[in-house]
Formats: C-alpha cells, sequence, structure tokens
C-alpha cells in the first residue's frame, strides 16, 4: 500500500528549547514546555499567544506539560522537582509540591479517572489523585534508571507502559506497583514509549540507540525494528486514525512510517535542531517541540475524499470506502439541516486516496494516491482496472486520463491509447467536453481525442467546472471565478484548421467573473452555486452573488433534481442539503438569455413561496417592475416601491408597517414628486420636524409652523421650535426656548438684538448661573439698564423694539413682499439716533 499525503505548515514560533508539546482536545492550542521555565499555550490558528505562565521564578527547566482539560487546568513539572498545576484562563495556581527526589521526566492524565502518573530519574513512577488535593495513591518500582516517558493503553487506561534509561520498555497496571512484564531489546536507553490505538496489540519504543522498535505486548516480542535516524529517538507514535508511525530525534528529522509495511514514507526537518517531543491531536494535527520552538502542521487535507454521481455517494475516511443513496431517501430535513442517512460499508482501498472520481454514468468510480490509481465497480468494489498515474478525471463516454509529472496519459477500454507528452509540468487534470491541464502557469483545454490544443489560457485554476450542457465553464482561481461561454457545437471546426500554439482564440468568450475564493462549485443550468472556505453558501448568476447561507463549511457535492435538493458535505462527512426547484433554476436561466416570454411560462409553474427569492433576482438585474409584481416581502416591497417612485404603495406600506424611517423616506420621495399632501401626511406620522419645517416654511403655513414649533418645545427639539417661532416672529417663545435650553448667554444677547426690554430679567439668570462655577466672571457681567451712560442707545432701541411689535401683528400678503421688503430694509435706529423726537408712527407700512 502507498501512503502519500499532504503536509501543510500551520503554525511556528521561534522560542528556547521546547521540551514537551500538547494540542488541546478542543480548541486549535497548542501547550508548549519550555527549557526556560515558563510553559504557554498557543492559537495555532491566529498564531497568537493566549496564556505565558512563569512555572518557576529560578528559570528551572519545564520537563512536560499537560492539559487537564476537564478542570481547564494545566500540570506542568520541573527540574526543581515541584509537580504544579494552573488554571489556565485565570493564571491561578491551582497546587504546588514536590512530586519526587529527581528531576520529573514525564506527566500524563488518565483519559476518564481523576489521575495523573509522573515518572523521574528518581526511578521512580507515581500514581497521584486529583481529586483528593493531589494525594499519592501508588509508587510503581521495577526500574534501576531514569524513567523518561510512560503513556496509557487507550484500549485499557488501566494499563500503562514507561521507558527507561535502563533499556527497557515496561508495562504495568494501575492498581498494581510492580509490572507486568518486561520488554527488553533496546541497546541503549528508552526514551519513548506509545500504544497502538486500533486492535492491534502493539507498542512502540524510541532509544538511544537511534532504533524504533514495535512490540506484540501479548507475545511480548519485537516484531520490527525501525532505522534510518542518525541520533538518538526522542519520541515515537502511532497514528490514532491513520497507517502512519511519526517518529523524532536529536537528528532534527521527523520522519512519516507505514505502520502497516513499515515503509518509511517521507521525512521533514525545518532546520530548528534537535527534536524533543511531539503529539497528535484532532483533524491529524500535529505539534513539534525543537530547540528553537514549535511547529504545528496538518497532514491529509480540509476537502473530504468523496464523490456523486445520480444520486449515489461514494466517499473514504483512509482506507475505508463507504457508500450511501441520497436518492432513495426521504429526504424531509430543512435548508441547512443534517440529513439522516445510512452508509453502507464497500471495503478497504488498496492504495491512499487523494480523491475519487465516478465515471458519467455512474457505473465506476475511481480512486487515486498521488502516484497511483484504482477503478472500482460502484455495486461491489470489485477491481476494475489500476495502473501508476494521479488525478483521474472521465471524459463523457467513459474514456479516462492520469496525469504524471510531464504527460498525461488517455485511456480507451481501460487501455492506453496514447500519451502525450508536455514541456511544462502538470499540476492537476479537469474533466469536460475538453481536456483541462493545468501548469503553475497557465492551464491547456485540449481535444480528448487527438490531443490538439483548443485554447491556452494563462491563469492556474485550482478548480474548472461546467455546466450540464458545456456551454459555460467556472474557471476557479484562488481569489476569482471566471466564467467563459463555449460553443461545443465550434469544435469540429476547430478541428479542421491547423494547430495554433495557443490554440483557437474563438473556443471561450468571456462572460463575467466573480471576486471568490470557493472551495467547490456547481451548475446547476446556468446558475453556479458554491462554497468558500470561510463558510458562505451562495449562488451566482450573470456575475451576481446571492447568499444561500452563512457559517458552514460544507463542500457540494450534487443536486438531485427529483427531490429538488442540493448536497453538500463536510470533512466529517455530514451532509446537509438545500431546497432548489428546478423550474426557479430554469426561470433563472431563461432571464438570463432575455427569454422573457418563456421565462413568464415557466412563471406559472413555480409556487408562491419562490416569488421573493425570484423578485430579488430580478431586481438585481435591474428588471425591476417585474420584480415589483412577484414580491412578497413586505420591506422588499418598499424598497422598490422607492426605486420606481410608486409613491401612494409605498405610503400604504409604510403605514401599515408604522416604520418611522419608511414614512420618513416617502416623504422624502413624496416631496421629490410634488405630492405635498402625502409628504405632509407621511413626515407628521414620523414625527420628522425637519421635513415639516421645510414644507410648512416653503408654504407660508404659519399655523402649522406654530403648531409644529409647540409640539417641538414639548419634546425638546429645541432648534426646531426655535427655528419655526422665529421664522413665525414670536421672540417670546424665541427667549422662552433659549433659557429652557440653558443657552443663557444666547438669550441675552437675542434679547439685546431683538427685544431689548426683556433684558434685564434675562442678564439677572445669566449671572445667578455662571456664579455657580464662575462667580469671577459672573460678576463682569453689566446689565445694560444698571449702565445708561455705556449704553445710552438703549431706549431708542426700546423705541425701535416697540415700533415692530406693532408692525408684527399685521397679516402682509404673500404678493406684497417686495414692498415690505423695502419697508423692512429703513435704518429707523440710525434715523432716530439722529432726531430722537422722531415718530415712528409715520412709518406705519401702507403710508408709503
Amino acid at each position: 500500500m502507498s501512503l502519500k499525503f499532504e503536509i501543510k505548515k500551520k503554525h511556528v514560533a521561534r522560542s528556547e528549547r521546547v521540551k514537551s508539546v500538547e494540542l488541546h482536545p478542543e480548541y486549535p492550542w497548542v501547550l508548549s514546555g519550555l527549557y526556560s521555565g515558563v510553559i504557554t499555550i498557543q492559537d495555532y490558528s491566529t498564531q497568537t499567544i493566549v496564556k505565558q505562565i512563569e512555572v518557576n521564578q529560578k528559570q528551572q527547566p519545564v520537563r512536560c506539560a499537560k492539559f487537564i482539560t476537564k478542570k481547564q487546568w494545566v500540570v506542568a513539572v520541573s527540574d526543581d522537582l515541584q509537580l504544579r498545576v494552573f488554571n489556565y484562563n485565570t493564571n491561578e495556581k491551582i497546587k504546588a509540591f514536590e512530586a519526587h527526589t529527581d528531576y520529573i521526566r514525564c506527566v500524563i492524565v488518565h483519559p476518564s479517572q481523576p489521575y495523573l502518573i509522573t515518572s523521574s530519574d528518581d526511578t521512580t513512577i507515581k500514581l497521584w489523585d486529583i481529586d483528593n488535593n493531589f494525594t499519592l495513591i501508588r509508587t510503581f518500582e521495577d526500574h534501576v534508571n531514569y524513567v523518561m516517558m510512560v503513556a496509557f493503553n487507550p484500549r485499557d487506561p488501566n494499563t500503562f507502559a514507561s521507558a527507561s534509561m535502563d533499556n527497557t520498555v515496561k508495562v504495568w497496571t494501575i492498581q498494581n506497583n510492580k509490572p507486568n512484564f518486561t520488554l527488553s531489546g533496546h541497546e541503549g536507553g528508552v526514551n519513548c514509549v506509545d500504544f497502538h490505538h486500533g486492535d492491534k496489540p502493539y507498542l512502540i519504543s524510541g532509544g538511544d540507540d537511534r532504533s524504533i522498535k514495535i512490540w506484540d505486548y501479548q507475545t511480548k516480542q519485537c516484531i520490527h525494528t525501525l532505522e534510518a535516524h542518525q541520533q538518538n529517538i526522542s519520541s515515537a507514535k502511532f497514528h490514532p486514525d491513520l497507517p502512519l508511525i511519526i517518529s523524532t530525534a536529536e537528528d532534527g528529522v521527523i520522519r512519516f512510517w507505514h505502520s502497516n509495511t513499515y515503509k518509511l514514507e517521507t521525512s521533514l526537518n525545518y532546520n530548528m535542531e534537535r527534536v524533543w517531543n511531539l503529539d497528535i491531536g484532532k483533524d491529524n494535527t500535529l505539534a513539534f517541540g525543537f530547540d528553537e520552538g514549535t511547529v504545528v502542521v496538518k497532514i491529509g487535507q480540509d476537502e473530504p475524499i468523496v464523490s456523486m454521481q445520480q444520486g449515489k455517494v461514494v466517499y473514504g475516511k483512509n482506507f475505508e470506502f463507504f457508500t450511501i443513496n441520497l436518492k432513495a431517501i426521504n429526504n424531509t430535513s430543512n435548508d441547512g439541516q443534517i440529513v439522516q442517512t445510512n452508509s453502507k460499508e464497500l471495503g478497504i482501498s488498496d492504495i491512499y486516496p487523494c480523491g475519487v472520481r465516478h465515471s458519467p454514468n455512474g457505473h465506476l468510480f475511481a480512486i487515486f494516491s498521488d502516484s497511483e490509481y484504482t477503478i472500482y465497480r460502484s455495486q461491489n468494489f470489485k477491481n476494475s482496472g489500476f495502473g501508476s498515474g494521479t488525478d483521474l478525471i472521465w471524459s463523457s463516454n467513459g474514456d479516462y486520463a492520469v496525469r504524471e509529472m510531464y504527460s498525461i496519459k488517455i485511456f480507451k477500454n481501460n487501455t492506453l491509447s496514447y500519451e502525450m507528452k508536455t514541456d511544462y509540468m502538470v499540476e492537476q487534470l479537469f474533466a469536460g467536453p475538453v481536456l483541462g491541464a493545468r501548469s503553475s502557469e497557465f492551464i491547456i483545454f485540449y481535444d480528448w481525442e487527438t490531443a490538439k490544443v483548443i485554447r491556452r489560457i494563462d491563469v492556474s485554476p485550482k478548480k474548472v467546472i461546467w455546466n450540464d450542457t458545456n456551454t459555460i465553464a467556472a474557471l476557479a482561481t484562488n481569489e476569482e471565478v471566471y466564467f467563459l461561454q463555449y460553443d461545443p457545437e465550434q469544435l469540429p471546426i476547430f478541428l479542421q484548421q491547423d494547430e495554433e500554439p495557443d490554440g483557437f482564440e474563438d473556443a471561450f468568450q468571456p462572460l463575467c467573473d466573480i471576486t471568490e475564493s470557493i472551495n467547490s462549485g456547481y451548475f446547476i443550468q446556468d446558475v453556479f452555486y458554491y462554497t468558500t472556505m470561510n463558510g458562505k453558501i451562495a449562488y451566482s448568476v450573470n456575475g451576481k452573488i446571492f447568499i444561500v447561507d452563512q457559517d458552514k463549511r460544507y463542500f457540494i457535492i450534487g443536486y438531485i433534481q427529483q427531490q429538488n435538493k442540493l448536497y453538500l458535505i463536510d470533512k466529517n462527512y455530514t451532509i446537509i442539503s438545500y431546497e432548489v426547484n428546478s423550474n426557479v433554476v430554469e426561470f433563472q436561466t431563461q432571464i438570463l438569455k432575455k427569454q422573457y416570454q418563456k421565462a413568464e411560462e415557466i412563471l406559472q409553474t413555480i409556487p408562491l413561496q419562490y416569488y421573493d427569492k425570484l423578485s430579488k433576482f430580478l431586481d438585481t438585474l435591474n428588471l425591476k417592475e417585474w420584480a415589483y409584481k412577484l414580491v412578497q416581502d413586505q420591506d422588499h416591497k418598499f424598497e422598490l416601491a422607492l426605486q420606481l417612485t410608486f409613491v401612494d404603495d409605498a405610503f400604504q406600506i409604510a403605514q401599515q408597517t408604522q416604520d418611522m424611517l419608511k414614512l420618513r423616506q416617502v416623504g422624502d420621495l413624496a416631496l421629490q414628486q410634488g405630492r405635498i399632501k402625502i409628504a405632509v401626511q407621511a413626515l407628521e406620522q414620523a414625527d420628522d420636524f425637519g421635513g415639516l419645517l421645510l414644507i410648512y416654511s416653503s408654504l407660508g403655513l404659519k399655523n402649522q409652523l406654530l403648531q409644529l414649533a409647540d409640539k417641538a418645545f414639548q419634546q425638546t427639539k429645541m432648534n426646531i421650535a426655535f427655528s419655526s417661532y422665529f421664522l413665525c416672529a414670536n421672540l417670546d417663545k424665541c427667549l422662552e426656548v433659549l433659557i429652557k435650553s440653558n443657552r443663557l448667554p444666547e438669550a441675552a444677547f437675542f434679547a439685546k438684538t431683538y427685544c431689548p426690554s426683556k433684558i434685564s430679567p434675562i442678564v439677572k439668570l445669566w449671572k445667578e448661573s455662571l456664579a455657580k462655577t464662575h462667580p469671577i466672571i459672573s460678576q463682569k457681567i453689566a446689565d445694560p439698564f444698571d449702565y445708561p451712560a455705556q449704553f445710552n442707545d438703549l431706549k431708542l432701541a426700546i423705541k425701535v423694539e416697540k415700533f415692530y411689535e406693532n408692525i408684527r401683528q399685521q397679516a402682509i400678503p404673500a404678493d406684497q413682499f417686495k414692498q415690505f421688503q423695502e419697508f423692512l430694509n429703513q435704518d429707523l435706529f440710525t434715523q432716530l439716533q439722529n432726531n430722537p423726537n422722531l415718530d415712528l408712527s409715520q412709518f406705519t407700512y401702507g403710508s408709503g
């Protein structure tokens, strides 16, 4: 069996020497125990430090640190012989005590019981009761040298193993202080030990003899020895899910071994000096502790190994494959909810899968690794073909192609038809009416039969997705999706012409594009549904995007028209679905083609429940009147009514909802359209005082202005109240507004300007108010009536005030405004200064 897999670096944190690492079982955290006496918790998804705790002030090395998840604690052991426990939320020290008489090498947490086990250079192993104030339950003694590591058996947590510098591995039960048995075979000290997580009774150990040994602990025999590291082995573990052994050593190398064949699959070296420890977490996440820091990687891929054809799903978990017949289920789940399915086991693959793909008729499916493939029958998982090559894709007639580094092989009837050599490295193949081959810089589409270049396009898409009629291709890069028009009927014409290096320019025509980074996509007719890595599910029509759902990290696997269901799956192989009515999609397709009559006919078959969706679709395409006819949602209908200037309809909706914002919007629209009566009604219902002030003042509606001013005054909207009273020349009310608003300085200056007879009481109020905070400044404010010499024109001003007070009582028709304005422009104050005895009654309006 070949075992090839992706390895992606997720996190690198430079630090002092890291002697211990552990991944949190729930959060994306890695716990590192540092030689400097510090433990850190880092979030490897955000590259940030969550917590940093100084374990001991003497900076004694932390040899091991582990999460006690149920308590939200961490336990750390260090070279000052102390065991310490901290709350990782509050940094509170829960417990600290001397646990051994020499350096403590390891601490482990029981998976179900409230126990800790520690091991030490004092040659002992100790069992502690967490819930009983860390009371010592038992001491295990049999080793004669340092005990470097202990590990629980996941199949039987009452059993644990220990690795010692006395060259042995011992297996114990927590009830007995003497070992069950001893495994001898290493020629140097043993540094690490781990149990197999499956049904095999295996142990793994690694030591200073640079070897890794796999033991059958039932027969107590070493069944295999792995040798490749150049220095002491520091850790070795069985992967809990994959058939992998992972080992680290002081040579700085991480090695991956096949746990069935014991073949060395691959090695990593991050050039961070010695590797001291490793841990395996959820979702195939690995953590490593180096001399120079912590590294977190992920193996495998996030995208599930899955294919769906004609309602039948095939998916793979490691080497195991399963099938689900979605077409046969009664799917009553709501949109976005989990679909209840029954999976059937198909069998075990001979290769570790990178992908699986159905043939067009669904009778076969291919599983491929990064170097070979196997074809199986869908019904019985019977092997139907195999070979070297990867990324197997199918043509519409059942032919298939695979790639190698610089070639593409085409097979007919499971027999090699021809091999096409390329002058570029083929990174990926894409199925379709023409065969797509991607390099790191471009994609070339070839004719399946002749291998003739149809078109070279200078983008490097990670996905190419075709619609059912093979007339639209979506080319998805890391940042964009480009939609191209393709005419299959032109292919015979292209094939008759001389081949061009870049193919035929007219083969593809650009339609539109969207700025999205997608991880899956699917055409239902000409409507493109897709998902993104940040959890968005959406569809695109002619470059317009419509969101279906958010925060759903799923991948589209297919559509079953009879159910009107679009199916999606996540990396844990949970399936959800969304209802997508085929007639709705057909309607959208006809609209895109501008076949409006056909779309109208299809509309008659679509239930009312889809009209809002169609209305939004038509609105996006600027077909707003048609959208308005279909819309059921009142908010959207109101928006459309505003855009279409349907004032009466918009006003009716706003009145029904009594939405203040809607009423204001109707008022503004009605004002723009000259519908003054509706504008006033809408703004009055909305209490839009600013809009009413504009209308009343523009139309000279004095009574309404006074009513508005009174209402605004009651609601303490003083700016509106003041403006309204001022426009009505009600100066007393203006003063009242200013005083009520505690705008006493403004009130004083307003009185001096317009009604000087009232200045004294206002100045008094101003001084009294100011005296509370600024008594000295208050004393400096003068009442003009107390200083007639300095304000010698005050009597003249009061005379002018009384004159204009009488004038304001007159009702002046609007058609006399020009003459009245000329009358008001007379400078009576200057004339009084020149002639204090002047009789102002002679200036009454109308006397000329």
